[in-house]
């Protein structure tokens, strides 16, 4: 399977999970204006790295499944049942159908490459609409996907594959998918959000970026997700990831300590139920040790082992700062089975990305980065829990209490050897 979307962030999601190191030259970024002019503007915070190159091929959506022999629904015919079943006001519905009338009008004028990415898009939002998947909450984020690519290819450039823009008025980080247009990069923006946490002096941004993650939002498995609308990899939208859910609630939280907005913790408290149901829906596998935390809602026989310890990371961060039993006990579970994880990701002599897959030394650098985050926040949970052991209770009930938190050793070791290693193909 390809590793491209990951790629995307993970460098700086290590970064976010460690604090800010020496200071790294501004990035640029592709910004689209009401106007319908593209400008270049200077970015006050370091990039997030490029993408890997693109697959070799970009899947095209699957042929939709008719809901009968007779009627396959469109588009227009769902956003009237909508409508009509008083799911969205007529306004609503009218904006809507008027965004779809108006990508398609755009579509027939474009040529070339720009008429191939329009369509892309459409097609994969028809596909979804003949499969009944186009449900009230989701309807916002695909209309605003067709605006904002209606819009971006009649006035914007071309874009390479992992070229990210936003577009004047909003902080979402936008990605191009070659045949599939550009795509909000959920996992990007959920990394820039932490970005600016770390930073600090950034709280104005930080607030109206997390404002727009929530109103992204929609529910899944009993609580929220976001999700992506493309196709990658076999995947058919809608999916999830628990890679980016993981780096959401880990930013929610830290922007509702910062910014003192304890909304943030509800939306992050309401994403935790993605780590509670099996996929498709959710991103949960039961193991012997506890459960691993799927990079990919749909692809449950695949083990990312990087992914998986950030999601980890994720669950500790939103359980230590919102003081969130639920969270403490998905983070517990996951972190027993990364505990036997990490042992397999550390081959010997390189890392493994996957079972059986070595990684590339970029990502032997997140998978060390990773182990590393969880290495530090064990080891200080421990400390932690002796020292106010040592004050409030007898010695032999310190103990007691630390042999209950999760041990560091696996993945303080396994930073030791990934770094040696790291450090010798230098």
């Amino acid at each position: 399977m390809p590793r491209t979307l990951l790629a995307i962030v993970a460098l700086a999601l290590a970064a976010t999970l460690l604090g800010p190191a020496a200071p790294a030259p501004a990035s640029q970024i592709l910004v689209l204006d009401a106007g319908g002019h593209v400008r270049v503007q200077r970015d006050r915070l370091p990039p997030l790295p490029a993408a890997d190159p693109a697959p070799a091929t970009t899947p095209p959506p699957a042929a939709p499944a008719a809901r009968s022999a007779l009627v396959r629904a469109t588009i227009p015919s769902e956003i009237r049942r909508l409508q009509e079943s008083a799911a969205i006001a007529p306004a609503d519905a009218s904006a809507a159908a008027a965004a779809y009338r108006d990508a398609r009008r755009e579509a027939k004028h474009l040529k070339g490459r720009r008429k191939t990415e329009l369509q892309g898009v459409i097609k994969t939002f028809d596909a979804m609409a003949a499969d009944g998947l186009l449900t009230a909450a989701r309807l916002p984020s695909v209309m605003l996907t067709l605006r904002r690519n209606a819009a971006w290819w009649k006035h914007g450039p071309l874009l390479s594959y992992g070229r990210r823009v936003r577009v004047s008025g909003s902080r979402l980080i936008w990605q191009s998918y070659p045949g599939q247009g550009i795509q909000i990069q959920w996992l990007g923006t959920f990394a820039r959000a932490n970005q600016l946490y770390l930073a600090g002096g950034f709280d104005d941004e930080l607030r109206s970026l997390l404002d727009e993650i929530v109103a992204g939002a929609v529910p899944r498995a009993g609580g929220i997700a976001w999700e992506y609308l493309f196709t990658f990899d076999g995947g058919r939208p809608p999916w999830a990831s628990g890679l980016a859910q993981s780096t959401a609630i880990q930013a929610l939280s830290r922007g509702a300590v910062r910014l003192k907005h304890p909304e943030y913790f509800t939306a992050a408290r309401s994403a935790l139920a993605l780590f509670e149901a099996p996929p498709p829906t959710g991103v949960r596998v039961k193991t012997a040790a506890g459960a691993h935390y799927l990079a990919y809602s749909f692809a449950p026989g695949q083990r990312i082992f990087n992914a998986f310890f950030q999601a980890v990371v994720g669950l500790h961060d939103f359980a230590a700062l919102a003081n969130d039993a639920r969270a403490r006990a998905l983070y517990l579970t996951g972190v027993r089975q990364a505990a036997v994880e990490v042992r397999l990701a550390d081959a010997g002599s390189w890392s493994l990305y996957s079972p059986g897959v070595a990684s590339d030394i970029g990502y032997h650098r997140v998978l060390r980065d990773f182990a590393r985050a969880l290495c530090q926040r064990l080891a200080v949970d421990r400390e932690r829990a002796v020292t106010f052991l040592r004050a409030t209770t007898r010695p032999d009930a310190v103990l007691t209490s630390v042999r209950d938190q999760p041990d560091p050793a696996p993945f303080c070791i396994a930073t030791r050897n990934l770094t040696r290693e790291l450090y010798s193909r230098l």
